[in-house]
């Protein structure tokens, strides 16, 4: 039953992470740094355009930081809340639950899942 519990909080985290949409942020991320990046290096523009142009994208990546870690929280608090529950009604041990999740097993087999569902749902460049 650890197990299971184990794997349903590693599952549904990465599940929630994509129905929250986190990995195309994580792309809008990386796209806003490389345009802030062009800008940096953008020999035609005046320093004052530059300043301007990288506090937009400054802002931009700190709001984003702000909700790819609130969704993060979620995704990984609701799955955590189902075992909590759980263990509140003496059906599992919440402790040994995330003991299992720290497994050297468990850890390889939840970075094989994130890989492969980023390899299924990565969107074509």
């Amino acid at each position: 039953m650890t197990w299971a519990a184990a794997a349903f909080l590693v599952l549904a985290f990465f599940w929630l992470l994509h129905a929250a949409g986190v990995p195309r942020r994580a792309a809008d991320v990386v796209a806003r740094a490389r345009a802030a990046a062009r800008v940096i290096r953008d020999q035609q523009m005046s320093d004052s355009d530059k300043e301007a142009a990288l506090q937009t994208h400054s802002k931009a990546l700190f709001g984003q930081f702000f909700i790819i870690t609130a969704s993060a929280a979620l995704a990984l608090a609701a799955p955590a809340a189902v075992i909590a529950g759980m263990s509140w009604l003496g059906l599992m041990d919440f402790e040994a639950v995330l003991d299992r999740t720290m497994s050297w097993p468990m850890l390889i087999i939840a970075t094989a899942c994130g890989l492969a569902m980023w390899r299924l749902l990565r969107s074509p460049r």
